[in-house]
């Protein structure tokens, strides 16, 4: 029982060192993307096509906020089909700027065809290519509610264009 305690003890001193090593690290400055593309859902297409178009602008206002942001969005939209607006947050979970940014988002919104709501989750992944041009893959889970008949879970991936700031 000793030994572990002083293991514990150790480690935790090690680490308080680490963090008083390490430089103080500058804000984040504002940034953000603007991004269209296609999307494949996997479950959920509501009799439509499984091929839809998808559009996004993304803003996190760095500073005292940090990785934090927020997100609107219209997804899953076809020609029958005209959408799932969300609004969201985000939260930078990693990033390697400016090339590569890992970002999780929550989402609320309405399914503009059944005028139900919706809440839903994923996981977007950025790279950037050249200057500010990029390629966003985003995958989630959007759940509409409209009762027991007519709700829906819709799992789909989305491959975007984007213009990141």
């Amino acid at each position: 029982m000793r030994l572990a305690l002083a293991i514990v003890a150790s480690l935790a001193t090690v680490a308080r060192a680490d963090e008083l090593d390490d430089p103080p690290r500058p804000p984040r400055p504002f940034h953000g993307s603007l991004g269209v593309g296609g999307a494949l859902l996997l479950t959920g297409n509501a009799g439509g096509s499984r091929l839809r178009v998808e559009g996004e602008v993304d803003v996190e206002p760095g500073g005292r906020f940090g990785r934090f942001g927020g997100l609107l969005a219209i997804r899953a939209a076809d020609r029958t089909h005209h959408g799932l607006a969300c609004a969201g947050l985000m939260f930078e979970a990693a990033a390697s700027r400016p090339r590569l940014v890992l970002d999780l988002h929550a989402d609320v919104g309405v399914d503009l065809d059944q005028r139900a709501p919706l809440i839903g989750a994923g996981i977007r992944t950025v790279v950037t290519i050249i200057g500010p041009l990029g390629v966003a893959i985003d995958a989630g889970a959007i759940l509409v509610i409209d009762g027991l008949d007519r709700s829906r879970l819709a799992i789909g991936s989305a491959t975007s264009i984007v213009a990141r700031w």
